[in-house]
């Protein structure tokens, strides 16, 4: 990661909404502002198995707490998709989530998959009829002006869940800073009991240790889900089923894992959080490990039963689930220490 003007990271979520910011206001952090939750956006359903909200949800209450208001613009007719447009020639700055498969330059998902991709719109020139695309994704970075019409099919046809996004920045915003209250939230969503009910959005969600539990707990059936799930670009995002949304909400709570681990290395650089250096290493290596075990997921899900292999790379995941278990823990219990010490 890199905190240049023009943002890079593999979370498309994390680069474009760093981006917008940056447009907002160009001197804010974007690890102080987009890393500080630890939101997993996952909940169990009445069958008793996981499932995953937006990973917009978590960072639209993000950005409230640190005094922005992320405005998301639901697209699914030409009609909606006017209001983004009209936006971008008042000179406002927006994020797009839009159809990977109809995304020329996104060549990893263009044609194969209807899964969104998030990127930024901005500077639309009225005579050429173009905009510029800044896509700051570290696979496929892109940086060109491209015809506005070219976007209405990514951002029209189907329905995927498009949408469109401004960021406002409110007038008496003051930076936000850890308080008790905030470091105790963080504490419950990584290894509160039950649910983490601290979120702003009205909902429950498990807190990490719950997420990993019920990995651990049903990982079978989670195997089975993503060795079955479908291939290429059949439905939308909308439509998939468990083992597609599996893999992408744990890649998505990886993500907000290691944004939170530089969210709380920059308060510890600063001296706010003086001496952390345990925290910060114990929420980065959850998150690591959460990786690993949902790529070791992805494998196996294309491993033919009799590969040899097939053992070995079982014998991973519940290990790695462990670790990721105690590092949570071991994250919870110092945010909750650090709460009570700054009360």
């Amino acid at each position: 990661m890199t905190q240049a003007p023009l943002f890079t990271d593999s979370s498309c979520y994390h680069a474009a909404f760093a981006a917008l910011l940056h447009a907002a206001e160009p001197h804010a952090d974007p690890f102080l502002v987009l890393g500080n939750n630890a939101a997993t956006a996952a909940r169990l359903a009445d069958d008793g198995l996981l499932r995953f909200s937006d990973p917009l949800e978590p960072l639209t209450s993000t950005f409230a707490r640190h005094g922005y208001a992320l405005h998301r613009h639901p697209v699914t007719t030409p009609e909606e998709w006017q209001g983004a447009l009209e936006a971008l020639r008042c000179g406002t700055a927006i994020a797009v989530a839009a159809d990977a498969f109809h995304l020329p330059h996104y060549w990893v998902g263009h044609r194969t998959s209807h899964a969104l991709h998030v990127v930024v719109l901005q500077d639309y020139d009225e005579t050429s009829g173009t905009v510029r695309l800044l896509d700051p994704g570290e696979v496929v970075f892109f940086d060109e002006r491209v015809p506005a019409e070219q976007l209405t099919p990514a951002m029209c046809e189907g329905q995927a869940g498009q949408a469109w996004m401004r960021l406002v920045a409110h007038p008496d915003r003051e930076p936000a800073r850890p308080d008790a209250g905030s470091l105790l939230d963080l504490s419950r969503a990584l290894s509160g009991t039950g649910t983490d009910k601290g979120t702003g959005t009205g909902t429950a969600w498990l807190s990490g240790t719950g997420l990993v539990q019920a990995l651990h707990d049903d990982l079978d059936t989670y195997l089975d889900a993503v060795g079955n799930r479908p291939r290429g670009a059949d439905g939308t995002q909308q439509d998939w089923g468990l083992g597609p949304w599996l893999l992408l909400g744990l890649w998505w709570y990886h993500h907000t894992l290691r944004w939170l681990a530089g969210h709380l290395g920059t308060l510890a650089a600063d001296g706010t959080l003086a001496g952390r250096a345990d925290l910060v290493e114990a929420v980065d290596r959850a998150s690591r490990d959460l990786l690993v075990v949902r790529n070791l997921m992805m494998r196996l899900g294309v491993m033919p039963a009799d590969d040899k292999r097939s053992a070995t790379f079982r014998g991973q995941l519940r290990p790695r689930l462990g670790l990721a278990l105690e590092n949570l823990n071991t994250a919870g219990t110092s945010l909750a220490t650090l709460a009570e010490e700054t009360r």
